[in-house]
């Protein structure tokens, strides 16, 4: 998996801690499906975690989930690890890279959400498939499968500032690019993983939510 796009990432600080604005700004909202989802959750597997920013802010605000923070990227887990420092119920990053063949053996506990925040659109087509086998695979029975970003309906942008988006990706990669909620759901559904709903995020982004049978 190539690594993901993050605007603005800044210089670490002293402590090696990276900051990316987008994930001070949607943290809140992402918080609140969340808290929906992970009453009996046990564990959250996130990949892509990125920074840190997000699982230092969930793990603080629902204490009783276990959050188990991943991404490919060594750095990024270096700053995720200093984000959680002395969080007991944090684990150890995991270099997960949903491309990799079985990558989900790695994760060796039950998981009941699989949280995945802005990576689609930033990452190769194929992440979509590798993310939904290995949820098919991680998730327990009714565990759900959010996924977080910017999306197309039926091929359509839901306003001028996505189809921009959308292109300043591409000219950035070939292989990037704003995906459609069918071809997501085409994906979840071809791994048991049932699309349940869309939730409207600010800034024309979304929360997808699918379910293990």
């Amino acid at each position: 998996m190539s690594r993901p796009f993050y605007p603005g990432l800044g210089a670490p600080d002293p402590d090696a801690r990276l900051h990316a604005p987008a994930a001070e700004r949607n943290a809140g909202p992402i918080l609140d499906v969340l808290r929906r989802h992970c009453q009996d959750a046990g564990t959250v597997l996130e990949i892509a975690s990125g920074p840190g920013q997000h699982v230092a802010r969930f793990a603080a605000e629902l204490p009783d989930v276990v959050w188990q923070p991943s991404d490919p990227d060594e750095g990024m887990r270096t700053s995720e690890t200093a984000w959680t420092a002395g969080m007991e119920n944090v684990l150890s990053p995991l270099a997960l890279d949903v491309l990799a063949d079985a990558w989900w053996e790695a994760v060796r506990r039950p998981v009941g959400v699989v949280l995945c925040v802005n990576m689609l659109h930033c990452t190769a087509r194929g992440t979509m498939e590798g993310l939904a086998r290995g949820a098919g695979r991680l998730l327990c029975a009714g565990g759900w499968l959010l996924i977080y970003g910017p999306f197309t309906f039926n091929g359509e942008h839901g306003a001028r500032s996505n189809r921009s988006f959308d292109a300043m990706l591409r000219q950035q990669n070939a292989a990037w690019g704003v995906r459609d909620v069918n071809d997501i759901a085409a994906a979840a559904h071809r791994h048991g993983l049932g699309f349940e709903s869309a939730v409207e995020m600010p800034s024309n982004n979304h929360v997808l939510v699918f379910r293990r049978a």
